[in-house]
């Protein structure tokens, strides 16, 4: 999707949309975030094993 898209969606201007991205990428990729983001990383890999281990039962 392009700029000119997502800011239909948001009712903003393709501009505006594409400074909210740049904002966004800065902040996620902030060091200060860092344990944040291991965290949930850790919580996906959590989820995926329980599932996995939830879908080898079924198959039992």
């Amino acid at each position: 999707m392009t700029f000119k898209g997502i800011g239909r969606v948001l009712g903003v201007s393709p501009q505006r949309a594409e400074k909210i991205y740049q904002r966004a990428l800065r902040k996620l990729s902030s060091p200060k975030n860092l344990k944040k983001w291991e965290e949930i990383l850790d919580m996906i890999k959590e989820i995926e094993k329980e599932k996995a281990k939830s879908d080898s039962n079924t198959l039992d």
